[in-house]
């Protein structure tokens, strides 16, 4: 008996302090710090399951001198069993200023460059199939993120879209006649909100919602809230459906201008004998270029 079936699978690891590293989801917040924003992320999920997918990621932003455009830079290295991805991005945003809001559009353009190790794993090498490779299989291809962003001082929301034109994955089949088995990366939809509820002087609560949706994969919704002291210091949790996880983070300023955080999350569904919950730290590097935060034409409290 023979059967035949199509199975998908998508690239492109959550992370739990999004609110911190926003640049990687929407290119849009570019220069919104109003100061060069200088972010490194580390991120290893399900611990001591082997071959769990890890993350290493590289981001910094700034506005120019007129607040109305952004510049930037991304990179991310992702790795999963046998298989790692590199990204690397050039951002631009433009902002409206209106009266005390800001809508912000940004773009992304840059290569993702996808290696597969089949010497990572243990298989038979079966000359008449095509889709199990050996040694080590690299391609680039070219990638584009596009995101769309509206500030005011109570509420927030942005939207945006990754992998604009997805690239193709080689994991090592190099024969003509089944070139149309390559795979690709799938687009990638994404939308975050949130809104401010003051509790007095020094303290808010901050309340979000952060969506991602990929074809042929369920909607995954992240659903939290974060307490802010003096705009410094956050506590939060949020849900994550999909993987039925539950993530703590705080986030802090350790000095004037350098920003830390940590996340652990617990998992709840089929997975969560197999690993002992992942980890997440970040680190926000505040420096002042062409004027201060104090400066600017535009002041919202959630920069």
């Amino acid at each position: 008996m023979f059967a035949a079936s199509s199975m998908f699978a998508q690239l492109g690891m959550p992370l739990s302090q999004f609110s911190g590293n926003q640049l990687v989801h929407n290119p849009a917040w570019a220069g919104f710090e109003g100061v060069l924003s200088v972010n490194l992320s580390a991120r290893k999920q399900w611990v001591q399951l082997p071959g769990s997918p890890s993350l290493m990621g590289f981001n910094a932003h700034m506005p120019l001198r007129n607040d109305r455009h952004a510049l930037g830079v991304v990179f991310m290295r992702e790795t999963w069993g046998p298989i790692s991805g590199n990204f690397a991005y050039i951002n631009y945003a433009y902002n409206l200023l209106l009266g005390s809001n800001v809508l912000s559009f940004g773009v992304q353009a840059g290569a993702y460059n996808h290696l597969t190790d089949w010497d990572k794993i243990e298989h038979v090498i079966d000359p008449f199939c095509p889709f199990l490779g050996k040694g080590q299989m690299r391609n680039t291809n070219f990638d584009a993120n596009f995101g769309v962003y509206f500030l005011t001082n109570s509420y927030y929301f942005g939207l945006s879209v990754k992998h604009l034109v997805p690239p193709k994955l080689d994991f090592g089949n190099n024969i003509p006649t089944v070139e149309t088995w390559y795979p690709h990366m799938s687009t990638q939809f994404f939308f975050k909100g949130g809104t401010i509820v003051p509790l007095g002087q020094k303290w808010s609560l901050r309340p979000e919602l952060f969506m991602r949706y990929v074809h042929h994969t369920p909607l995954t919704v992240n659903v939290g809230t974060f307490g802010s002291y003096m705009n410094r210091y956050f506590f939060g949790v949020n849900y994550q459906t999909g993987q039925h996880s539950v993530s703590f983070s705080v986030r802090g300023f350790v000095t004037n201008n350098i920003r830390i955080g940590y996340s652990y999350d617990v998992y709840f569904g089929a997975i969560r004998k197999a690993q002992h919950g992942s980890h997440e730290i970040s680190l926000n590097w505040l420096i002042d270029h062409f004027w201060s935060r104090d400066q600017r034409a535009i002041s919202l409290p959630w920069l």
